[in-house]
């Protein structure tokens, strides 16, 4: 049997306050940018774009979709995750807040897709480009209003 001494039970309170205040730390410097970036990252792999270009996207989407973003608590939890590659804890969330980060993750896709060069890149080593917003991208479109006859 395991004796724990009174010496080894304060060095493990010490190391899990340290701990604590590390992962707060941590999770407390986390912004917009870190949670749209690591969101794109799980699904469209590394990112080739420069910060500035990830900032006009994230307060473009942001003012586009002010509705969509995730509680800055469950913001930051869900970056802390998935910088640490551990994705699958969000299957222990609530099922409303799993759907809601279902919903985010959906619309910075798509959004990125559509405020970005992403899709019209030459190579995939070009780098990303913020493009902005651009009502139609169809050449073929015929934007005119119908005549009456």
């Amino acid at each position: 049997m395991i004796e724990v001494t009174r010496r080894s039970a304060l060095a493990i309170l010490a190391g899990g306050v340290a701990s604590t205040g590390v992962a707060y730390a941590a999770v407390s410097s986390f912004s917009d940018e870190d949670l749209v970036r690591v969101t794109l990252e799980k699904y469209l792999g590394g990112l080739n774009m420069r910060i500035e270009h990830l900032q006009q996207f994230v307060l473009e989407f942001r003012n586009r979709n002010p509705w969509v973003f995730p509680s800055e608590k469950l913001s930051d939890a869900v970056t802390l995750v998935e910088e640490l590659k551990l994705g699958a804890a969000r299957r222990l969330l609530p099922r409303q807040k799993r759907e809601d980060l279902l919903q985010f993750d959906r619309w910075v896709i798509a959004e990125f897709h559509m405020l970005t060069d992403y899709a019209w890149r030459s190579s995939p080593d070009d780098p990303i480009r913020f493009t902005g917003w651009h009502s139609c991208t169809n050449p073929f479109a015929t934007l005119d209003p119908p005549q009456s006859a």
